[in-house]
């Protein structure tokens, strides 16, 4: 019998990644290009190139976008080699779904069942999800989450909405939590080591707890936060005023946006 745990080791992967991922802002705090520009004009930058990133129809224009925000990654010292792998897994995820397509649309034959339209638009597809994916991360890693909050707030976004966004960032960490704190009891109550046609058994029993204990703590902490006050939350001060990085960063959103939809 082999001796595999992919539900409890996918688990603890999870839990580990969604740690770091929430308690690491040591970016943010790093002297880069990003980091100096105010956090409206780094909102509504990034926005702006997500959204004209997802217009485009050739595979050219979003692989250059990826390219843009590498270099943007760079500039702003962010862990290239991190900030890669976070964008490449959701890249190649979409490239899977999307897969079929290079067979199924009709058009010119590439090379066996492969068409030309549908493989240009597998590759678009997946450079899109990859250039939007790296926008958002850069926007996650150069900006401290309570500054996007405030920014979010001075662009007069509703109240309950920053409240909501808040809340759910704030208390992810203790939903997975409460995941690692399953994994662990699941795998004190196993004398011996599992088969993987087990392990895969006991995933739905695992999920359904899971959901069923996340829904009990998120109900308490909504008790506890009308407890003390409810979450209305606080106004966030500014960071800083504009300054050089400010108006490079907003050249360089006003060329790309431009040029995205100016040229064919």
């Amino acid at each position: 019998m082999t001796s595999v745990d992919p539900v409890g080791r996918s688990a603890g992967t999870l839990t580990d990644r969604a740690r770091g991922l929430l308690r690491a802002e040591r970016v943010a705090t790093r002297s880069g290009w990003l980091q100096a520009v105010h956090p409206v004009l780094t909102l509504f930058g990034i926005g702006g190139l997500i959204a004209v990133t997802v217009t485009f129809d050739a595979p050219g224009p979003p692989a250059a976008m990826l390219g843009l925000t590498i270099a943007l990654a760079a500039l702003s010292r962010v862990p290239l080699l991190t900030h890669g792998l976070r964008t490449a897994v959701p890249m190649a995820v979409s490239l899977v779904i999307v897969a079929p397509q290079a067979v199924l649309l009709p058009g010119e034959t590439l090379s066996g069942p492969l068409t030309v339209p549908g493989v240009t638009y597998a590759a678009t597809f997946s450079l899109r999800v990859g250039a939007s994916v790296s926008l958002l991360g850069l926007l996650l890693s150069t900006t401290r989450f309570a500054s996007v909050l405030g920014a979010l707030r001075t662009v007069r976004v509703p109240r309950p909405a920053v409240a909501l966004l808040a809340i759910t960032y704030r208390y992810l960490l203790v939903v997975f939590e409460e995941l690692s704190r399953l994994v662990l009891a699941r795998r004190s109550r196993r004398i011996r080591p599992a088969s993987l046609r087990a392990s895969w058994r006991e995933a739905g029993s695992l999920l359904g707890t899971f959901l069923l204990r996340a829904l009990d703590r998120g109900e308490r902490v909504g008790r506890a936060a009308r407890s003390r006050g409810g979450t209305a939350g606080r106004t966030y001060a500014t960071r800083h005023g504009i300054g050089l990085a400010d108006a490079a960063f907003a050249f360089v959103v006003f060329a790309t946006v431009a040029a995205g939809v100016l040229l064919p």
